[in-house]
């Protein structure tokens, strides 16, 4: 039976007293009688869906333009950047390391 003064304030939890009191809330919310039943809501509609049609070479190329258009290209072939930096930098290392940037953009970018 649910008692409302357990736990008692500053009182160590036990579990087999918790697992009471939840029982005992439950079985008092199990013996609440249920009220009479509500009005019968509308009916919904009864269309059955047709037989899938056929897909056309166009039409799923479409499909899957739209699916990966905006993702990433490989950027396989892009290779790595493997120079020294002096410190400080030359031009010319600058210009590389801008080049390399530039080529990885234009390697990330999708234009379908």
């Amino acid at each position: 039976m649910f008692d409302p003064s357990l736990p008692a304030d500053n009182s160590p939890l036990s579990s087999s007293q918790m697992r009471g009191q939840l029982t005992g809330l439950k079985a008092d919310i199990d013996a609440i009688p249920a009220g009479p039943p509500g009005p019968a809501g509308p009916a919904g509609e009864t269309g059955p869906a047709g037989p899938p049609g056929e897909v056309t070479t166009q039409q799923m190329n479409d499909t899957i333009s739209g699916a990966i258009n905006g993702t990433p290209r490989n950027v396989d072939s892009i290779g790595t950047l493997d120079i020294g930096i002096s410190d400080p930098p030359t031009q010319g290392e600058v210009q590389a390391i801008l080049d390399k940037l530039n080529a990885l953009i234009l390697g990330l970018k999708r234009n379908i």
